[in-house]
């Protein structure tokens, strides 16, 4: 308040002066934009607050908690605005959280709603059942006073009656218990009557279990797929200290404190605590009721990675997306939305499968868009990533180092750029991401990269602009003749995906433009149709160069042969000012000496003596499948382009390419792993799994148990396919 009374202070002033320097005219003076209160707190009965809103233009409201919060109104003009925010009762089983952000131009204000849950009932209701612990119980309709809840002498035993809240003794009998309750409204002339039902604590599996464990007002995640009582908790494994002191808050059937790691300290819920949170440790939490000699048992998995959480009530599916919360834990702070440095970010967002092949595995990749309850795009910066909307969750299922994809566009990213980037510094050719643990619907998931995706902002290229015309996305999807460029059928310009051909416009979409495959048949034709001569003659006109030598030494280098082809971009910056070809690359967990059923490629590429060593086809074994690009590039020298490849590896091949670079990017990345605890979580997730679906898809019989084997068998490959592809490029035609 007070600081409220200072800005207004500060507002006279600044209009007193105005007027004064404008010889007494009117001066417009700027509302500022605020809110009365940045936070709500609200009981299991929920409540409605009315709050103050000051803004200088057109405003609007949006939640995470639409199911739960209504805002009215949630628009309105400049000026200054009653907002009434409303919290329905907790249905659900634990406390929840949300927040509401206000909107004005490109300001934006977050307010943080938070109700907490506890035994309740709304009369008129026939009866309702808690649990063997007891503890109190709101009564919901009636008044907090001139209540009377009449019951026996038994009942008056183990029920205490105080207005509308009766508190419930812990139940140590070996059976239920029940009472009926007479409630008496003398404010509304009104009576109920309701069964209150208690259950045993005999027989029961879980007694005095957590089923809440919130540590500095994260609630953390427990894993459904088990029948253990465990939580997760994420801490930066980069902090200088490990202690850390927090508020600890829980709730339990029955449970009135808890003990950590073997410690007799009590701990109540709220009470703040010094914890050494250690990355890749498991603390062990019992909790305790002064009703019985029993404990319950409880384990607190200790993460060194962010915690993402996805909620949804629908089935998720390819397509189309299906509306869901997303949620992120980040103890290093990197997240940036309406405010700056989040440790936690929540959003409304749309959810579906992504991929092709990998949704026929148990373990499935996803991706997802950011919204508001309006179901407008609303963009955040994730872990430092990127300020975008649309999202991937790569589950990485195929790839036994979980590092593959990530491991190639690091490397990609260190020399290989758009070739406009001085004029576009923010353009990129490849992804960036990091390693995340997914939980969906309370499910652990397992370890993920969250990832920017390969898009008109990350490459930069122009925007279509009405009848104005920009640049070009192509995503080649499959083994066509036309995404191999040997031969180009009919274009089809009625979807977005030229279904002959196997590709798909990535841009422009629904959103931004119509489907236009003109430009792409132009490509493949050049290729597959041109003379050698033609061919050589206008090749740097089609293609950007610098780009295709890139690509062409690092799919080779990376073994792709699931990517030569297929899985591959191709981008246009401008079609009219910018119209040169870009190749993109995508998808590079088939690499790395493992193709895309896990089985292993060797160094030297020896299936066939057609161009052996080269990666000209999927898996080199024939005509049939090989690319006529790189067939051609090989074969025909064009525009001297082998030239320009050798001049590259030499620029290239002891710095990025350097196999003591790539050791140095592998080691990082299976530390990170370990450290976390993160490889052990996923092996004990998806293993068994794995395994029995191995001879179902034809797999190498793996899966990492250890990762340093895996690492070491990736860097001796690298440094042996190292050596070969610079024997192969010294056989190129050069000076």
């Amino acid at each position: 308040m007070k600081k409220l009374i200072l800005k207004s202070i500060a507002f006279c002033a600044l209009a007193l002066f105005a007027y004064s320097c404008d010889g007494g005219g009117e001066q417009l003076v700027t509302t500022p934009f605020e809110v009365s209160t940045r936070k709500i707190s609200a009981t299991v009965v929920g409540k409605t607050e009315t709050v103050t809103l000051s803004t200088p233009e057109k405003w609007y409201a949006a939640t995470t908690g639409d199911k739960w919060i209504s805002i009215s109104p949630s628009h309105g003009e400049a000026g200054e605005h009653e907002v009434k925010i409303t919290v329905k009762p907790n249905s659900s089983t634990g406390t929840r959280t949300a927040t509401i952000t206000f909107t004005a131009g490109s300001q934006k204000l977050n307010m943080n709603v938070e109700q907490s849950w506890d035994y309740f009932f709304k009369v008129p209701c026939k009866d309702y059942t808690i649990g063997y612990g007891g503890g109190e119980v709101i009564i919901d309709g009636v008044a907090s006073s001139g209540v009377t809840v009449e019951m026996s002498a038994a009942s008056k035993q183990w029920i205490k009656a105080a207005a509308n809240v009766l508190t419930v003794a812990y139940n140590n009998g070996a059976a239920a218990r029940s009472a009926m309750l007479h409630i008496i409204d003398s404010r509304n002339s009104k009576e109920y009557d309701v069964m209150l039902i208690q259950e045993s604590s005999t027989g029961a599996s879980n007694i005095l279990s957590l089923t809440e464990l919130i540590i500095d007002g994260f609630a953390c995640p427990s894993n459904s797929y088990t029948t253990e009582s465990d939580f997760y908790y994420a801490v930066d494994m980069d902090a200088p200290t490990t202690m850390q002191t927090a508020t600890v808050k829980f709730r339990g059937e029955g449970v009135e404190w808890i003990t950590i790691d073997g410690s007799d300290k009590k701990i109540y819920s709220g009470d703040n605590v010094t914890l050494n949170l250690e990355a890749n440790t498991t603390l062990k939490v019992t909790s305790h009721s002064s009703k019985t000699d029993k404990t319950g048992n409880n384990k607190l998995y200790i993460s060194g990675l962010p915690l993402v959480q996805i909620n949804t009530t629908e089935t998720i599916k390819d397509e189309p997306k299906v509306d869901c919360t997303f949620s992120i834990f980040d103890p290093k702070c990197r997240t940036d939305a309406e405010e700056k440095n989040l440790k936690y970010f929540e959003s409304l967002a749309g959810i579906e499968y992504r991929g092709a092949g990998a949704q026929r595995y148990q373990k499935k990749p996803y991706n997802f868009k950011l919204r508001d309850s309006q179901h407008q795009k609303r963009e955040a910066e994730l872990l430092n990533i990127r300020n975008d909307n649309s999202w991937i969750l790569d589950g990485m299922y195929l790839d036994i180092a979980h590092m593959r994809n990530r491991v190639c566009f690091d490397i990609w990213n260190q020399f290989n750029k758009p070739y406009y980037v001085d004029e576009k510094p923010k353009a990129m050719s490849g992804t960036r991401g990091d390693y995340v643990e997914v939980f969906i619907n309370g499910e652990y998931k397992g370890l993920f990269i969250l990832s920017d995706r390969i898009d008109r902002k990350q490459y930069q290229i122009d925007q279509h602009d009405g009848n104005t015309k920009g640049g070009y996305i192509y995503k080649a999807k499959g083994w066509s003749a036309a995404c191999r460029m040997k031969e180009c059928p009919t274009v089809s310009n009625s979807d977005y995906y030229w279904d002959a051909a196997e590709i798909e416009q990535e841009y422009p979409g629904e959103e931004d433009g119509k489907p236009n495959f003109e430009y792409m048949a132009e490509v493949i034709r050049f290729v597959s149709q041109s003379s050698r001569e033609e061919f050589s003659n206008r090749f740097e006109e089609v293609f950007d160069v610098n780009s295709v030598v890139d690509a062409f030494i690092f799919l080779n280098m990376i073994v792709a042969d699931d990517n030569i082809g297929r899985n591959t971009f191709w981008i246009i910056r401008n079609v009219n000012t910018a119209p040169k070809v870009i190749h993109g690359l995508w998808d590079l967990d088939g690499t790395l000496g493992r193709n895309w059923d896990r089985h292993k490629e060797t160094p030297e590429q020896a299936y066939s003596s057609y161009m052996s060593g080269w990666v000209v086809g999927h898996g080199n074994n024939g005509s049939g499948t090989r690319f006529y690009f790189h067939e051609r590039i090989i074969s025909e020298n064009p525009a001297n382009i082998h030239q320009k490849i050798y001049d590259r590896w030499q620029e290239i091949k002891d710095g990025a390419l350097a196999p003591s670079n790539f050791a140095q990017i592998v080691d990082g990345y299976a530390e990170r792993q370990k450290a976390s605890g993160a490889v052990e979580r996923e092996v004990a997730r998806w293993k068994n799994i794995d395994q029995n679906e191995q001879s179902k898809w034809g797999y190498e019989s793996v899966y990492y148990g250890n990762i340093d084997s895996e690492a070491s068998y990736m860097k001796d490959w690298w440094t042996k396919r190292h050596a070969v592809l610079d024997g192969l490029i010294n056989k190129l035609e050069h000076n």
